[in-house]
């Protein structure tokens, strides 16, 4: 099973999950603020509905980008850790990639399968970094 995490999108975050050759579930929902608060509770409620649990994901995709500063971080900061925890590949897709979370997923499986070893863990996940598409605009200038 994969988890894909989508928080570049301007407004909306979106996640889902997809097992073998079905999608199980996909979940979309408004953002503005307060993102880090939502996307963790938000991924416990998927697998929750799903009936699957977080143990059976063997590969994580996330958007790292370009889009808003907090936000990308956020997803990235996510899926890093989550691979890192559950000692999984993590692979990454530009929001410039794909139109649809289907395309998404397609570039995403296609890009974990160059990095999963089949079901075995891996020691060591590979780090995704955050893509801004411009500098942060985190302070205020003088």
């Amino acid at each position: 099973m994969f988890l894909f995490i989508n928080t570049a999108q301007q407004n909306k975050t979106t996640i889902g999950l997809k097992k073998s050759s079905s999608f199980i579930i996909e979940k979309t929902w408004p953002t503005k603020y307060h993102e880090s608060e939502k996307l963790l509770p938000e991924i416990d409620k998927l697998f929750k509905k799903s009936k699957n649990v977080l143990t059976q994901v063997k590969g994580l995709v996330v958007v790292n980008g370009p889009g808003g500063f907090s936000s990308v971080r956020i997803g990235v900061t996510v899926a890093n850790t989550l691979a890192y925890v559950l000692k999984i590949p993590v692979a990454s897709v530009k929001l410039t990639e794909f139109e649809s979370f289907k395309e998404l997923i397609e570039i995403g499986e296609s890009r974990l399968k160059l990095v999963c070893r089949g079901d075995r863990k891996i020691k060591k996940p590979q780090i995704i970094k955050p893509f801004y598409g411009k500098e942060p605009n985190i302070t205020i200038s003088n």
